[in-house]
Order: structure tokens, then sequence, then C-alpha cells
């Protein structure tokens, strides 16, 4: 059975540039490995104002879910699931779906607000995270779960960089390079 990683966190916590490094740190140990963003599932759905503005957001952790439990039952040697995963609902979309005898290597990376705006207002790319009030709406509800949040791991983005962050969860689940 595939290796699971999960990383949540905040917007702009560096969660996908972990996950990027993670997976090339997989390759390079000669692992097949697959990065499944929750946030990519929910770009699927072309509204106006994306999924959460169509009432969809939830029907994307529950396709993400599916898709995180079809790669744990394939050949692959990794999978990493990105993405906000905070409450009950959204932890039974993705853990749900996956085979009885998964055990995930749960990840948490937070970083402080102030940090995490001065990220997303420095990346032209970003959409609806560069917009104020969204982005302190979707960080207080991340503080406010964050209690319940269960991980294995935890991490300060704003004190550890990225590369650390991924030679630590690396090392945790056990693969040699």
């Amino acid at each position: 059975m595939p290796i699971l990683v999960t990383i949540t966190g905040p917007i702009a916590a560096g969660k996908n540039t972990v996950a990027d490094l993670l997976a090339e740190y997989c390759l390079s140990a000669n692992r097949t490995t697959v990065v499944a963003d929750v946030d990519d599932v929910a770009d699927m759905v072309r509204a106006a104002g994306g999924a959460g503005a169509v009432g969809l957001w939830f029907a994307a952790h529950q396709a993400h879910g599916a898709l995180v439990g079809q790669w744990m039952r394939s050949a692959v040697d990794v999978v990493i699931a990105v993405g906000p995963i905070y409450d009950r609902a959204e932890r039974d979309a993705l853990f749900g779906q996956l085979p009885p005898d998964a055990r995930p290597c749960r990840v948490v990376i937070d970083a402080p607000l102030a940090v995490t705006w001065q990220r997303v207002t420095a990346d032209t790319h970003r959409g609806l995270s560069r917009q104020r009030a969204f982005h302190e709406s979707a960080h207080a509800r991340y503080r406010s779960l964050l209690p319940d949040i269960p991980a294995d791991l935890t991490f300060d983005s704003a004190n550890a960089s990225a590369a650390d962050i991924a030679t630590a969860i690396f090392e945790t689940i056990g693969i040699a390079r």
C-alpha cells in the first residue's frame, strides 16, 4: 500500500511548496509519487466565483477524497494529499474513502496571518486568496478549527523553510534516498 501524507494549513502557509519538494525527494529515491490538491479539484468547477460560490466546495472535497482513495489502491509508492482539510466533514470526505489499512502521516503547516498575507500579496498568480476579506476569513476559520485538526507533525513555515519541512516529512515516512 502507498504511503499517504496529508498536508493542511492556512492559505499561503507553504503546503504546495512543501508537497512539491517532498515529491521531488521521493522521486530522487525512485518512488512514484502523486500530489493531489483539493484546490486543483475545486478549480475543475467552471463557474463565476468558483466552486465555493456555487455551493460545490464540499463536493470538491468528496471528489478529492475519491481521487486520493483510488491512488491509495494503486501501485504508486507515495500519495501526498494537500488542502484545507480542517473540520470533521472535510476529514471524513478524505479519510472515509481510503482503504481500511491506510495509515496517513498527517502534517499541519501553520503560519501567522501577517506572514500569509504578505505571501499572497507578493504572488500575482493568486486569485481569491488575495482579497483581504476572504483571506482573513479563511485564516480565521483555520485558526478556530486548528485545536481539533489531528496532526502527526506540525510546522510553522514562518520559522522553518519549505526544504526543512519537506526533509523532516521525508525522514518521518522512512524513505531512504
